[in-house]
């Protein structure tokens, strides 16, 4: 005889199918979260290596303008010695600090090389690169707050993979209480039986409902147990999230208030560099006729060279912290 068949079957009722889905589905949102916090990790670490390389490039040209500093310097000091104006201390105290001076141009050039092979690993090149970065070193000024609690939390990729933590913990309650539910499922089989092919033999079909229950094995005793101990599991994602939410508020107000005051400082630094290369250049007038002495003069150009620098560190600093404060709101890369 001839015969065919089809069959069907589909689950009506699975408590366990569900929460292995919603398990699936926190897993997915938790790797998303994943991603976006390493897209920000990146996104601070290229913004920091590109200004430390824009910092070696600025240091290079304030070094080299110390380095004439001091060697107009030396000079001047070297000629009131050889009129008999200057003690030869002095004179060898000058022609020192020049040294130094150079010294300090040196390691700065050496610097320019170390971070332009940082940058070209953060950048992921094989092969170093001689990179130059163009751009200024400023940062942008620093908002008047440090933003709404819950835009911050929505933002933050930390807070999202422990809210992800948390869903899983739940879909694990779910599936361990799914043994005191039984699963239900329907059957439905069609065919043809007959001595010949189609449309010859007859048709056929059957159905039906199979209703299961574990009542021994992963049965109500042993759920138990599953149950107490999941719950356990997600009081501690419930307990982990409220800390995350917690420290992400005060790490972006910890952020924000360091940008703000590293902002703050470079204006303060450009009026201190302003007026230290003002009396500089009064002091090298006053100097040249006698009026000053060595000592105060040397105050006065170790401060403006002092200020050279201090300047340039709180340019860093600014941009530096304003990547620190990025971070902190979850920015990734290409916002």
């Amino acid at each position: 005889r001839w015969s065919a068949a089809a069959s069907a079957s589909v689950d009506v009722l699975d408590a366990a199918k569900l929460a292995e889905i919603r398990s699936a589905s926190a897993s997915l949102r938790q790797a998303q979260a994943s991603l976006r916090a390493a897209s920000s990790a990146l996104r601070f670490s290229l913004r920091q290596a590109f200004s430390q390389l824009l910092f070696a490039q600025g240091s290079i040209e304030v070094s080299r303008n110390i380095r004439d500093l001091r060697s107009r310097g030396a000079k001047l000091v070297t000629l009131r010695y050889d009129s008999g104006r200057e003690s030869k201390g002095n004179m060898l105290r000058a022609k020192a600090q020049f040294a130094q001076a150079e010294a300090d141009l040196n390691q700065a050039l050496r610097n320019l090389r170390s971070n332009q092979k940082a940058l070209d690993r953060q950048l992921g090149l094989d092969e170093f690169a001689a990179v130059v970065a163009t751009g200024a070193l400023s940062a942008l000024p620093a908002p008047p707050s440090s933003g709404d609690p819950a835009e911050v939390l929505a933002r933050r990729p930390d807070v999202a993979v422990q809210e992800a933590a948390v869903q899983r913990a739940r879909a694990a309650l779910s599936a361990a209480r799914s043994a005191l539910w039984p699963s239900l499922s329907a059957d439905y089989t069609r065919g043809r039986t007959g001595a010949s092919e189609f449309p010859g033999s007859a048709y056929s079909w059957s159905g039906g409902l199979t209703l299961k229950y574990s009542l021994f094995g992963a049965g109500p005793t042993s759920t138990y147990y599953a149950v107490k101990a999941a719950g356990g599991r997600l009081t501690q994602a419930e307990q982990a999230l409220r800390v995350a939410r917690g420290q992400a508020v005060a790490e972006v107000e910890s952020a924000w208030a360091s940008y703000a005051g590293a902002a703050d400082q470079v204006a303060v630094q450009r009026a201190l560099l302003e007026a230290a290369r003002q009396r500089n250049d009064e002091a090298d007038v006053r100097y040249a006729s006698g009026l000053l002495t060595y000592d105060n003069w040397e105050i006065i150009a170790s401060d403006r060279i002092n200020n050279e620098r201090q300047a340039l560190n709180a340019e860093l600093n600014a941009v530096v912290s304003q990547a620190a404060w990025e971070k902190a709101l979850g920015k990734e890369l290409g916002e």
